[in-house]
């Protein structure tokens, strides 16, 4: 098939959203798929936008402006819209993660794929209209939805399409070209990492309780912006939290194998993303799959559905969200049992390679809205 992929992420950019475009789009060429992934025109970078982001060069990517100013957004949909239309002849399906792409495939009588990662927007005066009219499109051909909890959500509110399919297909990552080491031994002193967003709401107040907790530990955070990053160290640090920035995507794989342990400190709720919405009951954060296919072991919040994919003393220690005492005890045990702490590590990665693959994940949504 012919698959053009719209986004609204900038690329490059910094959002979970424009890593998980990148990857998908790969996926879906390691398929056998043509794809053409549209997005917005980031600052210019000193590397391809593959190598970035880490991904195989096996898709074609069209950047377009957007306009710093207000009403950017539009002028840049009204480009896409353009662009599409030109290509129409040029394409057998429309695949997206924004409800404007959707939109956009959808008025040009193009088949269209949707993926949501959260509740439509329920109040909204002009986005649950815009949801209602898509689905129910005479060419949308099928919904993605990032795990189980969503799906439930969204037939709870009656927000299924009527005719079309839907896929539960959680976020995934891709191992490492050569393997990793599950079975390798405890740095001096012990590393317990963190990779992600910064913001509050992502749980980096745990991890600053923690580092104080235990001093013979060290707790290098990657990723958030320079201001981001000022913010936490304003008030004072542990000197053993160490605020590294953000790390280009391409450059994850080989940072996580110097870890001994990674940590997924979300909180009950209140779990922000970007746009500042709590996803905290319906998430499937790419962070932990990248977590598994590093051959790391993980402790993890005990979000409900993470537990679609976490399994305690099974693929990771889960621990009671914003118990410092518990997580406190959790990584000790990690770092004091060698044996416990491989075998998670050892039971993730195995996990992520049979069932959560970025090119498997791409092959099961085409095949389970009938696509193939």
């Amino acid at each position: 098939m012919r698959i053009l992929y719209l986004s609204m992420s900038y690329l490059p950019g910094r959002k979970a959203s424009s890593v998980h475009v990148m990857n998908m789009s790969s996926a879906l060429a390691a398929n056998g798929h043509t794809v053409t992934l549209i997005g917005k025109q980031g600052a210019p970078a000193t590397q391809s936008l593959h190598d970035f982001y880490g991904v195989p060069n096996n898709f074609t990517i069209r950047q377009l402006p957007r306009p710093k100013r207000r009403g950017g957004g539009a002028v840049f949909a009204a480009a896409v819209l353009a662009e599409v239309a030109r290509l129409r002849k040029e394409v057998d399906l429309v695949y997206c993660r924004d409800i404007i792409g959707a939109q956009i495939g959808v008025m040009l009588g193009l088949p269209t794929v949707h993926e949501q990662h959260s509740m439509p927007l329920m109040k909204s005066r002009w986005q649950l209209p815009l949801w209602r009219r898509l689905v129910n499109a005479p060419t949308f051909v099928g919904l993605t939805l990032v795990s189980q909890a969503l799906r439930d959500d969204i037939i709870a509110h009656d927000l299924a399409p009527k005719r079309a399919p839907i896929c539960v297909a959680h976020d995934a990552a891709t191992p490492p070209s050569l393997g990793v080491n599950t079975r390798r031994p405890l740095a001096a002193p012990p590393r317990i990492g963190y990779v992600g967003s910064i913001f509050p709401g992502r749980g980096i107040e745990l991890i600053i309780e923690l580092a104080k907790r235990m001093p013979d530990c060290v707790f290098p955070i990657y990723g958030g912006s320079a201001s981001e990053v000022a913010h936490w160290q304003r008030g004072g640090i542990s000197t053993n939290l160490q605020f590294h920035g953000f790390v280009p995507p391409g450059e994850l794989n080989q940072l996580y194998q110097t870890f001994d342990v990674v940590l997924m400190p979300y909180p009950r709720s209140g779990v922000k993303i970007a746009s500042g919405e709590d996803n905290s009951r319906w998430c499937s954060p790419m962070k932990m799959f990248e977590y598994m296919a590093s051959g790391t072991a993980i402790v993890s919040s005990d979000l409900p559905v993470l537990g679609e994919v976490l399994r305690h003393e099974d693929n990771a220690l889960i621990a009671q969200a914003g118990d410092v005492s518990a997580w406190q005890a959790a990584v000790t045990r990690l770092i004091s049992d060698e044996a416990l702490r491989q075998r998670v590590a050892t039971n993730a990665y195995r996990d992520l390679c049979e069932h959560h693959t970025w090119q498997g994940r791409a092959k099961q949504v085409l095949a389970t809205l009938g696509l193939t």
